[in-house]
């Protein structure tokens, strides 16, 4: 099922704005205008979200983004108000496309409440698992047993949403590190991109990679066919990781773990930050 969403999250963007363009020339030609109108409205509703998680990066949306319902309303609207002028079916389609394709993001693609959660529940032991460094040096988990520790997983540099988080935790290393705590960055893209990223941050975390993904799948966050179709081409693996929030205390038990459902919804780093008080002293 995977498989098919890495598709739809290029597909949709595609038909969207080639929708775009059809409508811009019907409206020009004057050709039932209004129809042409709604399938606008609901056209740059997803250009300009998806657009808008690339150029700022934000990291989370609301669960079902509400606001999206006033460019869909005033779509029907305009719609409904342009059938007395006559119906133009390709163009009703397409709205309809539109609006289905927006409601499968939400609630679908976007979707991972099936995930495990239960090897990362809350008080247990982190398991012991091997990563690597940029130097190709073993890294086990272990050996961060001592102090507390942040560890976030994350799907790669073309993931805005990822990007953006970890853009806000670099923000926080300062207090991160007055309470003792090691913050350290998992993901199964390449070296060369993970070094991009840490040289792009600039900041002392740990930066590890999991190019085969045995700890995703040994931590029960593999996501099969988790990156979109087109980015191998960039040098990015077809499988990935599930975005995922661990903290550990200084023996190395879980006390806070975000196993978000969505990878929309990532958590608020005061959120497990104000954790770290309770065991950093």
């Amino acid at each position: 099922m995977s498989g098919l969403k890495s598709f739809f999250v290029i597909i949709y963007p595609t038909i969207a704005v080639l929708s775009v363009i059809c409508a811009g020339i019907r409206i020009y030609s004057g050709e039932f205008v209004y129809s042409w109108i709604a399938v606008l409205a609901i056209s740059l509703l997803c250009i300009i979200y998806f657009a808008g998680i690339f150029i700022v990066k934000f990291p989370r949306t609301t669960k079902h983004m509400k606001w999206a319902w006033l460019p869909m309303m005033t779509g029907f609207l305009i719609l409904w108000e342009g059938w007395k002028f006559g119906f133009q079916w390709d163009a009703i389609a397409l709205f309809l496309i539109g609006v289905i394709g927006w409601f499968l993001y939400v609630n679908w693609v976007t979707d991972f409440s099936g995930r495990d959660k239960e090897t990362l529940s809350v008080g247990k032991p982190f398991p012991d698992i091997q990563f690597q460094n940029l130097e190709g040096n073993t890294i086990p988990t272990r050996s961060f047993v001592g102090a507390p520790a942040i560890f976030l997983f994350y799907r790669g540099n073309w993931c805005p949403f990822c990007v953006a988080q970890i853009k806000e935790l670099a923000k926080e290393y300062r207090q991160i590190k007055a309470k003792g705590a090691e913050l350290v960055f998992i993901s199964p893209q390449s070296p060369k991109h993970t070094a991009s990223l840490a040289k792009k941050f600039d900041i002392p975390a740990r930066f590890l990679l999991d190019e085969d993904l045995k700890g995703a799948r040994q931590l029960g966050l593999f996501d099969k066919g988790g990156t979109p179709a087109g980015f191998q081409a960039l040098g990015y693996t077809t499988d990935n990781v599930l975005p995922t929030v661990i903290v550990t205390d200084k023996d190395g038990i879980i006390r806070y773990a975000d196993l978000t459902d969505s990878y929309r919804l990532r958590p608020e780093p005061k959120s497990y930050l104000k954790i770290l008080d309770g065991f950093s002293r």
